[in-house]
């Protein structure tokens, strides 16, 4: 199975920059993970190998 990783950047409280990354659940698909972070439009897909994650752009 693979996973969907997005990757954004945000402000904390103290205004430093942040990048924030979430992986999804094995299974979910492309169209639930737009609807869920609308506003992140880097996404990555990490593939379950037998030695670790593979990442494909």
């Amino acid at each position: 199975m693979c996973r969907i990783v997005t990757e954004h950047t945000a402000k904390g409280t103290d205004y430093e920059l942040l990048a924030v990354v979430t992986v999804f659940e094995e299974g979910i698909n492309k169209q639930t993970v737009k609807k869920l972070n609308r506003f992140s439009h880097k996404r990555l897909v990490l593939i379950d190998r037998a030695e670790g994650y593979e990442v494909k752009a």
